[in-house]
């Protein structure tokens, strides 16, 4: 680590911020780095639930290695073998600072600075994932954009998962070299919950994995506010091979985590039966019951005579329009002050 003494950097958070001093911008948004603060890190860790035996951990896209930290604080480092992956090698040396404070008795690590995605399909195409599946990962994966015709495309395409992003290409591979039972939580953009380019890769986490919980933030900044970050991010967890059972939904103002509340949903609230595109629906308060009783997602806008512009209406230059009294021609003018919690 040439020119920074990291040994006296007392807490990973404290070596993540002063790692971020030496990345160099463009290369920072061309890997899409969001390192993960300290308390979103113990919250994800929190996630996983009680263990017993041998852990072998993922983290794919390691960083400073806060999340695996934040995870043998929380659970322990016997018995644990830590895979972690960082292609930057200003990282990579942070990351083996990390993980050097935890070297005592069983405890092993190994820091690969290899592509995960091409490493992954490699494995999962020439099958060699027996006996050496993950018992766990935790994720902050890399935020960018995959061309059709990339290499990385290519590659995914190769084990049958299509997706447009690297946070979800991370995320599905991630699935696939889980053990049966094994457990991934990962902080993620919301932007996979929905939208045709999505729906591919939703199948492929449905179908292999059970959603277990979802954290949201009221913030958009919350999460990465080191980096300014403006992408509405969320923190899941997903258990491999388990059939889908009820959802816990959890919510906090910021990463301080003070006013944090949670409420379990069946999973039919979450993704609807018969629901082709497996849009994944995240509740803001439990007992919404939208109109007549019926959650609004589950109705057609034709049915209730809706249509809906996406473009703003704007009020002072529709005048002419404008009732005092309504009547039977006229419609309520409606602002996003009428609603709370998503009702009228």
């Amino acid at each position: 680590m040439t020119g920074i003494n990291a040994t006296k950097l007392e807490t990973v958070d404290q070596l993540r911020l002063e790692a971020g001093k030496f990345l160099d911008s463009e290369r920072k948004a061309e890997l899409g780095q969001f390192m993960t603060p300290a308390s979103v890190a113990r919250f994800m860790a929190s996630l996983f639930s009680p263990r017993t035996g041998a852990v072998r951990l993922l983290d794919a896209g390691a960083g400073v290695g806060s999340l695996t930290d934040a995870f043998i604080n929380r659970w322990g480092s016997e018995s644990v073998a830590v895979y972690a992956y960082e292609i930057d090698p200003t990282l990579a040396a942070y990351l083996r600072e990390t993980l050097n404070r935890h070297g005592k008795g069983t405890f092993r690590a190994q820091i690969i600075g290899r592509d995960f995605i091409q490493e992954a399909v490699y494995r999962i195409t020439l099958g060699n994932l027996s006996g050496e599946r993950f018992t766990h990962a935790i994720l902050n994966p890399p935020y960018k954009k995959i061309n059709s015709d990339s290499v990385h495309r290519a590659l995914l395409r190769a084990v049958g998962l299509e997706t447009v992003n690297l946070y979800t290409a991370f995320l599905g591979l991630a699935i696939e070299v889980m053990e049966v039972g094994g457990e991934i939580v990962a902080i993620i953009p919301r932007s996979f919950c929905n939208g045709l380019y999505y729906r591919p890769f939703r199948r492929w986490l449905l179908e292999k994995s059970s959603l277990e919980h979802i954290h949201l933030f009221h913030s958009r900044t919350s999460a990465f506010n080191d980096d300014a970050v403006l992408q509405e991010n969320v923190i899941i967890k997903l258990v491999r091979g388990k059939a889908h059972g009820s959802v816990t939904i959890s919510t906090s103002s910021d990463t301080s985590f003070s006013d944090l509340q949670s409420h379990d949903y069946a999973f039919s609230e979450i993704v609807h039966p018969g629901d082709e595109q497996n849009f994944i629906h995240i509740p803001m308060a439990p007992g919404h019951k939208g109109i007549d009783g019926v959650p609004l997602a589950r109705r057609l806008l034709e049915e209730i005579d809706l249509e809906v512009s996406t473009g703003p209406v704007v009020d002072f230059r529709l005048r002419r329009f404008l009732r005092e009294d309504p009547g039977g021609d006229t419609v309520p003018l409606l602002y996003p002050t009428h609603f709370t919690n998503g009702s009228m």
